[in-house]
């Protein structure tokens, strides 16, 4: 096991209680992606070095990245190729007993190129999931990985609670993501109405060890141009504000939500308000290099916020407040794996 997929690994059992999960059967969509291919080795460790005894289902809609490609031979995983969108009616050849919806379109590029798709990922995908799911163990919890963009258009200007209205336009670049995951948390709520224990997590700006290697947001492409440009170019000034939050703090509080939550969606988001230029520091300074700001010339940035905050108001009133790791720290395990991952992903 990577040695900081191990370190941050330790650090979420030991802030969580999840015996729960032992001899159980788990469901990842989405396995190619940072939340969902995370998880997969999250409950691989704990299969290994807490002798859980979990069985890992994994799906994708495109080929596995290389990173996961060794739990593939395991007798505990079970990897099925499948398009969630296409499938009149899915098949998960197991009864599952706790299910993470993490499949959908993240990237912006992506979601922009194909709007179509990334809706459907949050709709047809999801209920056909759920259907199989609670159709074959009606005790069966799941949880939908949503989206803090769904306040893009609201007040920037303070933290956005659960319960707060949301502001959609349709000419919006952003709308079929922003649109897909609104209608994500319909069904949710619909599914729940229905007696299910399935609940949203609005998940803010996750980062840390896991981005495939295209992985086009922010975060990454900085990364990438500090190891490969003499110069880490920004798209506009960098003086938008952006609360990351750690994969491992990400995962204490899904957890928790998962097996113990009592309400129907959760913010789950950083501590630390950095802007991208400080972000961006961090990184020229990791790799010896410059920043150079430039000015907003395409449309992927023109579209994002200038702020993204939401308050994990109703989640710490609940689960009581843990000690988030330093966005400092964080970012000295991110950047280490990604080194790590870039050399690797390059000799093959």
């Amino acid at each position: 096991m990577n040695k900081y997929i191990k370190q941050i690994s330790d650090r979420i059992f030991k802030n969580s209680e999840l015996s729960d999960f032992k001899n159980s059967t788990v469901l990842i969509t989405g396995a190619n992606g940072l939340i969902g291919g995370f998880l997969a080795d999250f409950l691989y460790y704990l299969n290994v070095c807490h002798d859980y005894g979990i069985k890992i289902v994994l799906t994708s809609l495109s080929k596995i990245p290389k990173r996961l490609e060794h739990l593939l031979d395991k007798d505990d995983v079970v990897y099925i190729s499948k398009d969630l969108t296409e499938d009149s009616r899915i098949d998960f050849h197991q009864k599952i007993d706790y299910c993470f919806y993490c499949a959908g379109y993240a990237q912006p590029g992506k979601f922009l190129s194909d709007p179509y798709k990334t809706f459907l990922l949050n709709v047809n995908g999801l209920c056909r999931t759920f259907d199989n799911v609670f159709s074959n163990n009606k005790k069966a919890k799941a949880i939908y990985i949503s989206s803090s963009e769904i306040y893009i258009l609201n007040d920037d200007s303070k933290s956005h609670r659960e319960t707060d209205f949301l502001n959609v336009s349709l000419t919006h670049k952003r709308i079929p993501y922003i649109l897909g995951k609104i209608s994500g948390e319909y069904n949710v709520n619909i599914i729940r109405d229905l007696g299910y224990d399935v609940k949203s997590a609005r998940v803010s700006l996750c980062y840390g060890p896991g981005h495939v290697m295209s992985d086009s947001r922010v975060m990454s492409d900085l990364t990438r141009k500090g190891i490969e440009n003499d110069t880490i170019d920004l798209f506009d000034d960098g003086s938008s504000f952006r609360k990351y939050q750690h994969i491992s703090d990400c995962y204490v509080m899904l957890f928790n939500i998962l097996l113990r939550g009592k309400n129907d969606v959760y913010n789950l988001g950083g501590k630390e308000e950095v802007t991208i230029y400080d972000m961006a520091a961090i990184i020229a300074d990791k790799f010896d290099k410059k920043v150079v700001k430039g000015i907003v010339n395409n449309e992927v940035a023109n579209s994002a916020p200038k702020r993204v905050s939401i308050s994990r108001t109703r989640y710490e009133e609940e689960f009581g407040y843990f000690e988030f790791m330093t966005f400092k720290d964080g970012m000295e395990n991110y950047l280490n794996w990604y080194i790590d991952a870039y050399r690797e992903y390059n000799d093959n």
